[in-house]
């Protein structure tokens, strides 16, 4: 009150303020408790990490670290025994500092790793906290050796499956290409006939058409991006029954003119022969092929040649 009265203003408190940390200050306790936290989970993901690439490794790579993690360990418990006097129990007295001592040890390190402990042999001391981890990492190698065996078996699974697949697809175009074929050859006679009205025989080529695209699709697939490369003789069998098929469908599209009102998606069928049948060549598809295969890839765009001029 008596600075009240003798300044004219508000008491001043004789308390000491809260200490307020200037900006500086505040700014580096934070940058370090940022890389503090930074740390901590840096040194916490490489665990994942290191236990990702352990299950990555190979079955030889798993079981060299296993053995040399047996080794180690029963060479740290002679060691400890040999320094301390206090390491491994054998029959209720300290093992030695002799050969039968590190013996003994590797043996206590191999029934430890492998979760067996006939308790033959004890741990005594701070080598209670290396037993129990390396008990642990056995079984997680373990664990490890199980999982890969497993899946190389899943893949040897998966790849018979694939291969399965692939054989049944190229036997379903070679089917395929031989019913087009039965068909345009049929188409043919009855155009030679005339026994059939010209619209039925339009909607009879339009639909071989349809489906002949569709295999020719598939072969372009398989020359320009193949998952699996075909042997040549199932190859050299699926590029003569289309070249059979081009051939028959260049006979027939001939007799059949570009009218303005003709069947729209038979045109269509027409252009994607002529562009997807033009791709395929002995110099045009990126892998190298027997003279035999490149010969017929020269036929097929030959024919489609003709075809995209028709």
């Amino acid at each position: 009150m008596q600075d009240w009265t003798e300044h004219g203003g508000a008491v001043e408190s004789s308390v000491v303020p809260a200490l307020v940390p200037d900006p500086e200050t505040r700014s580096a306790g934070g940058t370090s408790a940022r890389r503090a936290t930074r740390s901590s989970l840096t040194r916490a993901s490489r665990l994942p990490a290191f236990v990702g690439s352990l299950a990555g490794g190979s079955v030889a790579g798993l079981l060299a670290i296993w053995v040399w993690t047996v080794l180690g360990c029963g060479l740290i418990y002679w060691t400890t025994g040999m320094l301390s006097g206090q390491s491994l129990l054998e029959g209720g007295r300290p093992i030695g500092s002799t050969w039968n001592g590190l013996l003994s040890a590797f043996y206590f390190s191999f029934v430890t790793a492998t979760s067996i402990g006939y308790g033959d042999v004890v741990p005594v001391g701070i080598v209670r906290v290396l037993a129990v981890a390396e008990g642990a990492a056995g079984l997680l190698f373990f664990g490890f050796l199980v999982s890969k065996l497993v899946s190389r078996r899943q893949e040897e699974l998966i790849e018979e499956i694939h291969r399965i697949a692939f054989e049944d697809r190229l036997g379903r175009v070679r089917t395929n290409l031989h019913l087009v074929f039965t068909e345009m050859r049929s188409i043919a006679a009855s155009c030679a006939e005339q026994n059939w009205p010209r619209e039925r025989l339009l909607e009879r080529i339009e639909s071989a058409a349809r489906v002949f695209v569709g295999e020719l699709h598939t072969v372009h697939d398989l020359l320009y991006r193949p998952q699996q490369i075909p042997d040549e003789p199932v190859l050299e069998a699926i590029l003569a029954g289309l070249v059979s098929c081009l051939r028959e469908i260049n006979e027939l599209l001939a007799h059949v003119p570009r009218e303005a009102n003709g069947p729209p998606s038979l045109e269509a069928s027409r252009r994607s022969i002529s562009t997807l049948a033009g791709e395929i060549c002995g110099e045009c598809v990126p892998r190298q092929h027997a003279p035999a295969l490149k010969s017929r890839m020269d036929q097929i765009q030959a024919y489609a040649r003709q075809i995209g001029a028709s």
